[in-house]
């Protein structure tokens, strides 16, 4: 009897001891992840400071473990982001607006860069975007490229009506179309653009060439709750990349670019940067002019406004 007793003392114990040791190794997880930020990105310029914030240590010096997953579309990236476990993603204004339209609450909480370019095919014959009338032109639907592709159009005085907008959401396929004459216009993101170029397009516009900046990365509002020391040492870590950057040619770097993106290796020597910005977040004027478009497009069916779509991290 006495030896069951025993018996039962020493089994409660060690579930009890049993019990502590799984709290701490959940307190430990949670230590682990409170650093730990999972980012979706499609293969673009935006995404390279924070991949030289990776493979330069630049993460590691802040504290930071962040997990990046690219995407091929677009769409692919959204899809992914309101059903799993990433907390932010580089993506544009026109993606937060529709993200808050359906109710999925995210904000912006700092600007990235990248060029949108407008290309005709080699073999179309289209030397001007003064010719792009009448003709099919591939983008992504309801996305910046097709926001940005309405800028340069306005800008040049040609109406969004006089071309055919042919929705192709993946941009590699959007590069293909484009190489073969199935398009004779397409608006491609760096590098895809430049690769284009080699193999003979031409260049017609671009969106930074008239002041077109849309490009961002947001977090759900849950990450921001939660996570916001994070994300400030998330936009140090990314100056300090941007800072490595501007300070070293792109020689020191590309092969790990096009490591990471996947980009052809014949793209050495090809890549174009933007002018990379520090962290900080887009002006007014900008998510205005956003949401503007989008409620022409009928891509709303909410009031937003500027302060919906964005956070300052303190």
């Amino acid at each position: 009897m006495r030896n069951k007793l025993i018996l039962k003392i020493l089994c409660a114990a060690l579930v009890f001891l049993f019990i502590i040791a799984a709290c701490g190794c959940n307190n430990e997880k949670a230590q682990e992840g409170g650093e730990h930020l999972k980012i979706g990105l499609t293969p673009a310029v935006d995404a390279i400071p924070y991949i030289i914030a990776r493979d330069k240590g630049i993460f590691k010096k802040y504290g930071l473990n962040v997990d990046m997953e690219v995407f091929k579309s677009a769409g692919e990236r959204d899809a992914a982001f309101q059903s799993s476990n990433i907390d932010g993603v580089l993506c544009d204004m026109v993606a937060v607006c529709l993200y808050r339209n359906a109710g999925f609450k995210v904000r912006i909480t700092g600007v990235t860069d990248g060029d949108f370019i407008l290309l005709a095919s080699g073999q179309s014959g289209i030397k001007s975007i003064k010719e792009v009338e009448g003709h099919q032109v591939a983008i992504s639907e309801n996305t910046i490229i097709e926001y940005a592709l309405d800028k340069i159009l306005n800008k040049n005085g040609i109406g969004i009506n006089e071309v055919e907008k042919v929705a192709v959401p993946s941009i590699p396929v959007r590069l293909e179309m484009l190489q073969h004459n199935k398009v004779q216009l397409a608006l491609l993101p760096e590098p895809f653009s430049s690769m284009a170029i080699k193999q003979g397009a031409v260049v017609l516009d671009s969106a930074y060439k008239n002041n077109i900046y849309s490009n961002v990365i947001a977090f759900k509002d849950t990450t921001i709750k939660e996570k916001a020391s994070v994300i400030k040492k998330l936009n140090e870590a990314y100056n300090q990349s941007v800072k490595y950057l501007k300070e070293n040619p792109i020689e020191e770097y590309q092969d790990e670019v096009i490591k990471f993106i996947g980009y052809p290796e014949d793209m050495k020597g090809s890549i174009l940067l933007p002018d990379y910005r520090k962290a900080g977040l887009p002006a007014d004027s900008e998510l205005k002019s956003t949401i503007e478009w989008a409620e022409r497009e009928h891509l709303l069916n909410k009031k937003i406004t500027e302060n919906d779509l964005k956070e300052k991290i303190q």
